[in-house]
């Protein structure tokens, strides 16, 4: 099991460019699934896969009332 990093990041902050490489380094990884992460199908668990659409369209609304475009 790989270890967890977590960054919160501030309004105006400036990313040093050995972060961004990290980051850039993290988007090639490959997604682990395991009992903490199952993945979610919409085939064979349409009520899990429902509920996240649903969540992901909640938080979108969210967004979008805080940062109008």
């Amino acid at each position: 099991m790989g270890k967890e990093v977590r960054f919160t990041l501030k309004r105006g902050t400036t990313l040093t460019p050995e972060e961004i490489a990290m980051i850039e380094a993290a988007r090639n990884l490959p997604v682990e699934f395991d009992e903490d992460n199952p993945e979610i199908d919409p085939i064979t668990t349409p009520e899990q896969y429902a509920a996240l659409m649903n969540a992901v369209a909640s938080r979108n609304r969210s967004l979008s009332r805080r940062n109008p475009a």
